[in-house]
């Protein structure tokens, strides 16, 4: 394996043809998770908008009894919206175990094909069997995030820009700055989490040889400065990411309350009607920033799904001039 200061670029772009491919088989159950989750998003629209009524009608007119049935409706929206997510997710739980089972064994097959691996690549490979088989459920989860933040964030937009017009001229530029503050910190830290998985990867190798080499009064100090360096790629993937959630994150939380300032300034008075620009902006921002988000979850699992096809290509021992299996990519 390359060791951290070799590895200076990130693997290439996903192979979404060869993805689609893995996926195919379980589509029946990626709709169904994709379906449920974009319907609770629908249904999570009337609790913010029923709230704004309801507070007008008792605060303008102390009609008890429209409150009343508003907030019947608004819980029966939490419920609805509940379910939804727990199908969801259990479609989820279904989806992805079906896809490591296909994955792992197309691996284990690409591994009994290869013409040699020696003891310290075999030592290796239970890492790949797990921790890098498991980032293609983190493929899965970011298809189901991804459709719910879409509709989320465009649902938000039309319901704000039909309640409270003169907020859109406001909210469009703050979602501009939230965009470049995230792109600007998502490479550095996909990097570093590139990074991390070569030093795990290293750490695996390391248990093996150096518990060969039990004997040896210098084994834990090598074993030691292994696990450093594992040290070190985690606390620099964790300051990348927590500047690059927060910033982004802190610019999601100013949004709604320059909307709900705008608003008011342009004569809307009414104060359940501020509540519910202050709750639909939020909704706008939140899924804004989760996409701008999401691209980072899939620069950060290049690496690892680059390294499980390398497997499921092992070339066959009939080949004149067989690779061993590569360590990294």
């Amino acid at each position: 394996m390359a060791d951290v200061g070799e590895s200076e670029d990130l693997p290439g772009r996903l192979p979404w043809r060869r993805l689609a491919g893995l996926l195919r088989p379980i589509r029946g159950g990626l709709v169904a998770m994709v379906g449920l989750s974009t319907g609770g998003v629908l249904v999570g629209l009337v609790p913010p908008l029923a709230l704004g009524v309801l507070v007008n009608a008792l605060v303008e007119r102390n009609d008890r009894a429209e409150a009343a049935l508003l907030a019947g409706l608004i819980a029966s929206a939490i419920l609805i919206e509940t379910v939804a997510y727990v199908l969801s997710d259990g479609m989820y739980a279904r989806n992805v175990g079906r896809l490591y089972r296909s994955l792992r064994l197309q691996m284990f097959e690409g591994v009994r094909r290869a013409p040699s691996i020696d003891d310290e690549e075999r030592s290796g490979l239970a890492s790949r069997f797990i921790s890098d088989a498991e980032t293609f459920g983190v493929v899965v989860s970011l298809l189901d995030s991804g459709s719910m933040l879409l509709v989320e964030f465009a649902s938000a937009v039309v319901v704000l820009g039909l309640l409270s017009p003169w907020t859109i001229p406001v909210v469009a530029p703050e979602l501009a700055l939230t965009w470049i503050v995230t792109r600007r910190m998502q490479e550095p830290a996909a990097l570093a989490s590139q990074r991390r998985q070569e030093e795990l990867e290293h750490m695996t190798r390391s248990v093996t040889r150096e518990l060969s080499r039990r004997d040896d009064p210098e084994s834990p100090i090598r074993f030691g400065a292994v696990v450093d360096r594992v040290l070190g790629a985690e606390i620099h993937l964790g300051w990348l990411q927590a500047v690059n959630m927060q910033g982004s994150g802190g610019l999601a939380k100013l949004g709604p309350i320059a909307a709900v300032v705008v608003a008011a300034f342009t004569g809307t008075h009414l104060i359940g009607t501020l509540i519910a620009v202050y709750l639909l902006a939020q909704r706008v921002f939140w899924g804004f920033d989760g996409l701008v988000d999401l691209s980072l979850g899939l620069q950060t699992v290049r690496g690892a799904v680059a390294r499980c096809f390398a497997l499921i290509d092992a070339p066959s021992p009939t080949t004149d001039q067989a690779p061993r299996l590569p360590t990294t990519t």
